[in-house]
């Protein structure tokens, strides 16, 4: 691999990180997330760092190599809540995203090596100052309706995320902000931040720079919708995915099955249906040991040993989940910072630990930085 050679048709900035990474002043890890934000292929960020992108993270893109053991058709079934579809850029949990993950899809997908990659957008690039971010969407990619999915598309759902009355949460994101303006006492869209340069390159201008911006595609909130949208989602779920919306009875169930007829991007769409079931922990474990579920998202702590105890096994994540103590900075005594010192030194988050968490979970740092961030 010519190295040199890939520097000088990347972004300026990732020649300035890779000098970093070889100096010793940026880790491998970050320079991989780094140059793949800034627009090289995962597979090759690995590869300028010494490493081989691992299977886990390729395999769970949907373009990944399929799998000559893999066999059509079969129930994926989950234990999950289940809850309502109504606006996907107004999801405020993870599980309406994932009732939904199968529909719709992003531009982007973070993987679970915390790396970026091309999704709907088949590449982007970002000018030398990151203020002007240009994505190339995905061609041949089609809706469940037969519509083939456009820039104008993506144009129409980021300007309805930064919509006042719609309240996305998708505003805080520096990539979206970056596109916002105060006025008349709400955030709006500055004019002229969205261009639709021709049917399949949209680009985007940003007040300020930022390197995160394929990253804040998948926020949860940013599941692309068609331009025909109209909330409950659930009542008319177009998506480009390889599964449609069969049937959601909230706080019981939500059935997905293969998007019959749909000439899916992605490749080859190995289960027929997924079902996802509502169950409290002790009886999601209890149809987990009957063979009525086969695999639960998440359960409590408290029913760790019992879950151990069944034949199967735990995949524990690291995440940016915390729980913490705020104190009113204005209220006293609180507005003393010896006393909120104090209380920081007075707790021992090491002990507390595993008195709420069992054996997962980071002792806390009293800070928002979490051990998953670069």
């Amino acid at each position: 691999m010519n190295i040199r050679k890939i520097l000088k048709r990347s972004h300026p900035k990732v020649t300035e990180a890779y000098d970093q990474m070889e100096s010793g002043k940026m880790d491998r890890r970050e320079f991989i997330r780094y140059a793949a934000l800034l627009g090289v292929t995962a597979t090759t960020a690995y590869a300028m760092a010494g490493l081989q992108s691992p299977a886990f993270a390729e395999g769970m893109m949907p373009f990944a190599a399929d799998d000559p053991n893999a066999k059509m058709g079969g129930v994926l079934k989950v234990g999950m809540e289940i809850q309502k579809m109504e606006d996907p850029a107004t999801y405020s949990w993870v599980e309406m995203s994932n009732q939904t993950r199968h529909i719709l899809e992003h531009l982007a997908m973070t993987g679970p090596d915390n790396i970026t990659r091309p999704m709907l957008a088949e590449k982007w690039e970002a000018s030398e100052d990151l203020t002007t971010w240009t994505f190339h969407i995905r061609k041949g990619v089609k809706w469940h309706n037969g519509d083939e999915l456009v820039a104008d598309h993506i144009k129409f759902n980021v300007e309805r995320w930064m919509d006042p009355d719609l309240g996305s949460s998708n505003v805080g994101l520096s990539s979206i902000s970056g596109m916002l303006e105060e006025k008349d006492g709400k955030k709006q869209m500055i004019p002229g931040s969205i261009e639709v340069v021709d049917s399949h390159t949209i680009r985007f201008k940003l007040s300020k720079p930022v390197l995160s911006f394929a990253e804040d595609m998948y926020n949860y909130p940013t599941a692309i919708v068609h331009p025909s949208f109209k909330a409950p989602f659930s009542d008319n779920p177009i998506g480009t995915g390889p599964y449609t919306l069969a049937e959601l009875a909230v706080g019981e169930k939500c059935i997905l099955k293969r998007a019959e007829g749909h000439e899916y991007w992605g490749g080859k769409v190995y289960l027929d249906e997924i079902h996802y079931y509502n169950f409290s922990d002790e009886n999601a474990l209890t149809a987990f040991a009957g063979g009525e579920l086969d695999t639960i998202y998440e359960f409590g702590v408290e029913q760790l040993e019992l879950a151990k105890a069944l034949d199967g096994n735990i995949l524990a994540a690291r995440t940016a989940q915390t729980l913490c103590c705020r104190m009113q900075v204005d209220q006293a005594p609180f507005d003393d910072a010896r006393v909120r010192k104090a209380v920081t030194m007075a707790c021992d988050n090491a002990a507390i630990l595993p008195l709420v968490f069992a054996e997962g979970g980071d002792p806390g740092e009293n800070h928002h930085v979490a051990p998953v961030h670069p």
